[in-house]
């Protein structure tokens, strides 16, 4: 069975991945926060966000192969694939403050993710973040993990509008999946894709 863990139990991270585990039976999903009011939220009768769809999903999947928790280090090590769907606020100061996006959540996750994995994983970018953050992300990886730990970086957008999320995840009229032109990096796609 393939294990996924996203981190991030956020608007996108949270629709996004339900409907993984919604969809795939045969994939565990676990979505991982810090938050945990926001983890109990999800794993109670009111969930964080409405939205139209989403509380039968989760209810239909959640204890079977649906999971949240706040105990992102054990989903990392569980984990075959990891969505790292984390807030990417605009900057408040120093360059780009009111206009670029704030990746200090993003860098975390995947320190984190570098620190914690003890094997092989490919990581999504799936929250809204610049062109180039991938390349950030495996420089990140590369150097805070082990050597014989192999990562590869997959950039997979998110289209959704607020109110239609799961309509556009379920019935999506276009999917990105952006990988490195290698044969691993397509590799790493088509185990998305599957």
């Amino acid at each position: 069975m393939v294990n996924i863990c996203c981190i991030g139990a956020g608007y996108v991270g949270g629709p996004s991945c339900a409907v993984i585990a919604y969809q795939c039976h045969d994939i565990n999903v676990t979505i991982v926060d810090l938050n945990q009011a926001r983890i109990d939220a999800w794993n109670s009768d009111e969930l964080p966000i409405y939205e139209p769809g989403l509380d039968e999903i989760v209810f239909a999947r959640r204890g079977k192969n649906l999971f949240f928790s706040t105990n992102v280090d054990q989903a990392i090590i569980d984990a075959d694939l990891i969505f790292v769907s984390v807030n990417t606020p605009t900057k408040k100061s120093g360059m780009g403050a009111g206009m670029a996006a704030d990746l200090a959540y993003i860098e975390t996750a995947t320190r984190r993710i570098a620190q914690v994995a003890t094997t092989s994983k490919i990581v999504i970018e799936k929250s809204t973040v610049p062109c180039r953050t991938a390349q950030s992300m495996r420089t990140i990886l590369e150097a805070n993990s082990s050597k014989d730990i192999r990562f590869d970086i997959l950039s997979n957008p998110e289209f959704l509008a607020e109110g239609t999320a799961v309509n556009d995840l379920t019935n999506p009229d276009r999917v990105l999946i952006g990988c490195l032109q290698t044969p691993e990096g397509f590799a790493a796609q088509q185990k998305l894709v599957d």
